[in-house]
């Protein structure tokens, strides 16, 4: 699980270790600019360049180990960032540490009031500036990460041909993010940002000849930023779909506030990537319908349920609150305080309570349920169930892994009052809350496909061994896969799984559909492709089964986009039933 932290003497209680880590990943990384460490010291302590705000931002693993950072410098008077230096460890390139490093960037920058993010890149075309053509390759690689981020170069201004101190002689486009914003770039405004990276790069004031030269560059009023030319890469093409898929939408979900500085990573920008995933896709939208707490009561203690429902009321608007205190002994206790109460129902430090919370996870566990009536009734045979937040780490009795009701458990269940249930797990982290929901029943087979739990959260469930228990014992059937899997280990083992569905015999199959077994997602270590997510579907697909999809984890955006669209394209072409026998 990543986490991040704000490297500061005063700020982060371990500052001291985060830095050295910082330090060392810089070295590395940078080792032809070493005199900069002495910068990053200075900043750490509060000594920030003329007119500026400098913001060390560190990227951790669950050791607790820096593999990544951002130097930014933040001009609060001017509403922008510039991005200084970022680097991730070299050797986790392929795990999105840095898009979540620019996209953590990025947040912290906007919540701050910033409109735009400014850095520097070495150009990627051939001219003067372009200091060898050896480097041509990666530039065009570097400026093609920062496209799909959202950030292009300027155009029309001097800026490419600046030699200074801070870049060593190596002339950089300057690029800019507009942070979702659509207004234009006043002239005067970019002159003003420019002067100030300057100044905080080489102490230059507006009166240095080369401050001015650079700025009497800028003409084009608004200033102009250079097409996107660097498209994503083309997928497969999907099949045509001959039915549209039914989708029940939670929306925002109340919009609960993201802090990444926790290890959060479940944020309101999944919902908006979704909906570019059904974009594409012919679909049938269906309304959440409202159930009542009493399915909700079927699955989960009351208990848990009261301490949901109070948080609306017992937290003030714009406060987190965050299990501290956990009831290793005494867990029959109840404690007093009601912030204390978020250990005794959580199982991790990182999922934040707020009083938007239950309104959230009861939208959430409503559209699954009304997917859940969709199928049961035979209305749809293929319905998804679009956004935020997740439900398959919340138990009988406890919430964590960013889920608070099981969103699959609560359809299972309601769907079990029919026929034979399966749930078919196949988000990267195991889905630990079905497992427990139904560990001792017989009528819903319970199969996830996941991360080893030896490095992958939830890291106490998820073994081969744990086959369910009583009535249960033989209906839960975990397969967990080691770091690296690529689309064919990973269809090798969904074929396993599919085995033990089959053999099962269900009248309806759930899935927790999760994208973060995706090349790139930062909280997973698999390598499927969008085009193995679509043959994951396919083959899911071939069960022929009336299938509600319930979303689950994903947390790189792109990701989200092409994986969700492929997987539903893949499981909505699947085979026709066989034709009925005839006498």
């Amino acid at each position: 699980m990543l986490k991040f932290v704000r490297v500061r003497a005063g700020v982060d209680e371990q500052y001291a270790a985060h830095l050295e880590g910082v330090k060392r990943l810089y070295a590395e990384a940078f080792p032809f600019n070493l005199p900069y460490l002495e910068k990053i010291d200075g900043y750490v302590r509060g000594v920030n360049p003329a007119g500026t705000e400098a913001i060390l931002l560190a990227g951790l693993d669950r050791k607790g180990a820096v593999i990544g950072f951002t130097v930014t410098f933040y001009f609060a008077d001017l509403r922008a960032g510039y991005l200084d230096y970022m680097a991730s460890d070299p050797k986790r390139s392929a795990r999105g540490i840095g898009g979540a490093l620019y996209e953590t960037m990025r947040a912290d920058i906007q919540g701050r009031g910033g409109r735009w993010l400014f850095l520097d890149a070495l150009p990627d075309e051939p001219g003067p500036n372009l200091i060898s053509t050896e480097l041509l390759a990666d530039n065009k690689k570097r400026m093609a990460f920062y496209e799909r981020l959202g950030a292009r170069p300027l155009v029309g201004t001097g800026y490419e041909h600046l030699v200074t101190v801070a870049n060593l002689g190596e002339p950089n486009c300057l690029l800019v993010d507009k942070l979702g914003n659509v207004a234009p770039l006043p002239r005067a405004a970019i002159q003003d940002v420019m002067a100030r990276i300057l100044l905080a790069k080489t102490g230059a004031t507006k009166d240095d000849p080369l401050v001015r030269g650079l700025l009497d560059t800028v003409q084009d009023d608004p200033v102009r930023v250079r097409e996107p030319r660097y498209p994503m890469p083309a997928s497969a093409p999907l099949p045509k779909l001959t039915h549209p898929i039914d989708v029940v939408e939670t929306g925002a979900a109340n919009a609960i506030q993201h802090s990444p500085f926790r290890g959060y990573h479940e944020r309101p920008a999944r919902v908006v990537a979704i909906d570019h995933a059904l974009a594409a896709l012919p679909v049938t939208r269906h309304p959440v319908e409202e159930f009542g707490l009493e399915p909700i009561l079927e699955v989960h203690d009351a208990g848990l349920v009261r301490f949901l429902e109070e948080s609306a009321t017992h937290i003030p608007s714009g406060e987190i609150v965050y299990p501290e205190i956990f009831p290793i002994r005494h867990a029959d206790r109840l404690p007093q305080s009601w912030d204390m109460r978020a250990g005794y129902f959580c199982i991790d430090t990182s999922t934040p309570i707020t009083n938007q919370v239950y309104a959230a996870a009861r939208r959430a566990a409503n559209a699954s349920l009304t997917g859940a009536r969709l199928v049961g009734g035979g209305a749809s045979r293929c319905c998804y169930v679009a956004g935020r937040p997740p439900g398959h780490h919340a138990e009988r009795k406890v919430f964590g892994g960013f889920c608070y009701f099981n969103n699959a458990a609560l359809a299972a269940h309601q769907l079990s009052k029919r026929g034979r249930v399966a749930v078919l797990d196949i988000d990267h982290h195991h889905g630990n809350g079905t497992q427990d929901i139904f560990y001792e029943r017989a009528d819903v087979l319970t199969v996830s496909v996941h991360g080893h739990p030896e490095y992958s959260y939830p890291f106490f469930a998820g073994f081969e061994d744990e086959t369910g228990a009583g009535p249960g014992a033989g209906f839960n059937v975990n397969v967990p896969l080691p770091a690296g899997v690529d689309d064919a280990g990973y269809l090798v083992a969904l074929e396993g799984a599919l085995a033990h569905v089959r053999h099962f015999a269900p009248d309806y199959l759930v899935v927790s559909l999760g994208v973060d077994n995706m090349r790139g997602d930062p909280t997973g270590a698999f390598f499927v492709t969008a085009e193995g997510m679509r043959r994951i579907g396919a083959a899911i697909g071939d069960l022929q089964l009336p299938c509600l999809v319930i979303q689950e984890g994903g947390y790189h955006l792109r990701n989200i986009r092409r994986g969700v669209r492929a997987f539903l394209a893949g499981l909505a072409t699947r085979k026709a039933p066989p034709s009925p026998t005839r006498p």
